[in-house]
């Protein structure tokens, strides 16, 4: 049985308020900085400049931004992260969140958030695996944490470049096997956890990481590898591009069959459509107004929604080969444990974007929300298209 380290040594600095002497850091600290007294319990388990902590398997911190450090705090505090019978790290971590004050989590968010990624030394390569087949499968990841693991604020998506790659592979088969994800509240985990399913296995798994750790490894991108990208990229969005419109250009995810453009250009001349957002009609007039059989499930509804919306595109001389930009809201539902269907929204959608019939692809995000206009809607749609100069 695995010993619960962490929680240990944590409990005894609550307790305390005195860190006992830290063993197992890792080996490749450089120049280490005491952390400022009120955090030592930090890294007790994070490790001297939050820089990981395999021994008791805490994840690395420094580098992560005060944003992404913040929501993980909140989601200890309020039950969506820790809660998971499966998920022994983040059962360990929980007490250690629920026993600070807001204002002491605040302060250990900025105080984290102030320690640099370089503060130490790059974690050390663990994983084994094929990183170019792994540059592939991360394709539809860079959709959301950036090309380079960057990761990107308006998306509430971490970087990823830097982490402990023995991390990675642990929350990324927690996500695969709902440890992670499935818990009501977490709205980014069940994204997430939607997302990994292009992960089939644990050698896609250890191969998309392996791909993460070369990102780590570079410093601006010229790689050969990342060339080869760039390079494997144009040429799939000029092939693409041939079949459609001259000044609308779409690029595919490289290496992916997702039916989503990673980027989609609209060059000068072309007219800018803005549609607002399509709500769906009743599946059953019959049925108690607002009820779910009125409404119907995601895919009824989402299919409900393209009906409607094909129409009014219709009506202006338009397709949805025209959509160059698409943003689709779902609500949660209680089959999902409160987290959106998006597999009832994807079956829906593939019967009008990326057939024989419909080849053009948008770009695309995907977003879960509390509630949309009506009680028991619980898809909206809203697109954006580009007109071509005649």
């Amino acid at each position: 049985m695995r010993k619960p380290a962490a929680t240990l040594i944590a409990l005894l600095v609550a307790a305390t308020g005195t860190a006992p002497a830290i063993a197992a850091q890792p080996e490749n600290v450089r120049d280490i900085v005491p952390a400022p007294e009120p955090f030592r319990y930090c890294v007790v388990c994070h490790g001297v400049e939050l820089m990981g902590n395999r021994a008791v398997d805490a994840p690395r911190l420094a580098g992560l931004p005060d944003w992404y450090l913040a929501r993980q705090m909140a989601g200890f505090r309020q039950g969506w992260r820790g809660v998971h019978s499966g998920d022994l790290n983040g059962m360990e971590m929980r007490p250690q969140a629920t026993v600070l004050s807001e204002r002491q989590v605040a302060e250990a968010v900025s105080y984290a958030a102030s320690v640099p990624a370089d503060a130490g030394a790059p974690p050390a390569v663990t994983v084994s695996g094929d990183a170019a087949r792994g540059r592939q499968l991360y394709a539809p990841c860079a959709v959301c944490h950036g090309e380079r693991g960057e990761g990107n604020q308006s998306l509430q998506s971490p970087p990823l470049a830097g982490q402990s790659d023995w991390y990675l592979i642990t929350q990324l088969q927690n996500f695969r096997a709902g440890i992670r994800g499935s818990a009501p509240g977490d709205t980014q985990g069940a994204l997430m956890r939607a997302s990994v399913t292009t992960l089939t296995d644990h050698a896609a798994v250890t191969d998309v990481v392996a791909y993460i750790n070369s990102l780590s490894q570079t410093d601006a991108g010229d790689t050969d590898m990342h060339k080869t990208l760039a390079a494997a990229t144009l040429t799939a969005a000029i092939g693409l591009g041939a079949s459609a419109a001259a000044d609308v250009i779409r690029h595919p995810i490289p290496g992916s069959d997702f039916p989503i453009a990673q980027a989609v250009e609209v060059t000068a001349g072309t007219t800018l459509v803005f549609h607002s957002g399509t709500t769906p009609g009743a599946a059953n007039p019959d049925a108690e107004r607002f009820s779910p059989e009125w409404w119907g499930d995601t895919e009824a509804q989402t299919m409900s929604v393209f009906g409607r919306l094909e129409q009014s595109l219709a009506a202006k001389g338009l397709g949805f080969g025209d959509v160059v930009k698409m943003q689709v809201y779902l609500v949660g539902v209680p089959e999902k444990n409160g987290a959106m269907d998006f597999d009832g929204f994807m079956t829906a959608y593939r019967r009008y974007f990326g057939t024989e019939e419909q080849p053009n692809l948008p770009a695309r995000s995907t977003f879960q929300v509390a509630g949309l206009a009506a009680p028991g809607m619980l898809v909206e749609i809203e697109v954006v298209l580009a007109r071509p100069a005649e």
